[in-house]
């Protein structure tokens, strides 16, 4: 785990991003092009854009590897080395932006040989954030914060047996906030990769009542993000996505044969303006 610190202004866009899979042919080009166009870009009125990777950039999968299937291997990028250094060029030219790079589970498997995703933060001149930090977000001109980020790459899976669609999100989202919840108490906002899908759970706020000796009053429950402790309820949940297929035409990879549920890809967006957290954008390529 790392801390790790980014200066910012008072309004600015949190990119979250991961699950590249490079090295794969179910690899999607097109939708990191569209990523690395938005973030050089403007984000709802905002062009002051920061990225957090969650790890996973490559696919590191060699032939001892049960996923392992030489039909959905991009030749030209066989080599861990390979697949590391492809990613290096596309996030050169965006290197300034990115606050930190973590490690997944994908290049922990090559860990004992070498780590990659140290060397792709290295070799971009960025913070390394292993498998897990918590990001402190702080005001240029004060040395005082405006959010703290938890992220993890992630581990396990976030499923639902519900069959109402409504009652599937709302099964999901609390699936990732019970494996979130209790990792940093004092982040805004906790974010993992790993499961592939796209998720983001609001923060809930409950009615109470007082008295005052004449009448009652009504109240929400609420928590300010700069907080020592920010309550569970009040906080953000996120699922960062991903940018491999699942499915593709002539070949069958590992998702298609553990018979996984196709699922969008792409990323999410924390807005922050004011310095204040006004919305998490699912964004899908």
């Amino acid at each position: 785990m790392e801390f790790i610190s980014r200066p910012v202004p008072s309004n600015f866009n949190i990119f979250f991003f991961g699950d590249l899979h490079i090295g794969t042919k179910l690899f999607y080009a097109k939708g990191v092009s569209q990523f690395l166009e938005d973030l050089n870009g403007e984000h709802d009125g905002c062009k002051n854009n920061v990225a957090i990777g969650m790890g996973d950039y490559i696919e590191a999968i060699d032939h001892t590897d049960r996923r392992f299937d030489v039909d959905s291997i991009d030749l030209k990028k066989i080599r861990p080395q390979q697949q590391i250094e492809h990613f290096i060029r596309l996030f050169e030219p965006v290197k300034d932006k990115i606050a930190c790079l973590l490690i997944g589970n994908h290049e922990w498997t090559l860990l004992k040989y070498y780590d990659y995703a140290q060397s792709a933060a290295h070799h971009l001149g960025v913070p390394y954030g292993t498998y897990s930090s918590v990001v402190t977000f702080k005001r240029k001109k004060k040395n005082k914060h405006i959010l703290k980020v938890y992220v993890n790459h992630g581990s396990g899976s976030i499923n639902s047996i519900a069959d109402d669609p409504e009652r599937v999100e709302a099964n999901l989202n609390l699936s990732l906030k019970r494996k979130l919840k209790n990792k940093a108490g004092d982040t805004a906002i906790m974010g993992m990769g790993h499961t592939h899908k796209i998720l983001v759970a609001r923060p809930k706020t409950k009615l109470y009542l007082t008295s005052n000796g004449r009448e009652l009053e009504q109240h929400y429950t609420k928590s300010e993000q700069t907080a020592q402790y920010i309550h569970p309820d009040h906080r953000w949940y996120i699922n960062t996505g991903s940018f491999v297929r699942s499915q593709m035409l002539g070949i069958s990879g590992y998702a298609e044969r553990a018979m996984y549920d196709p699922l969008e890809l792409g990323y999410c967006v924390a807005k922050i303006r004011d310095r204040k957290i006004v919305g998490v954008d699912k964004v899908f390529v």
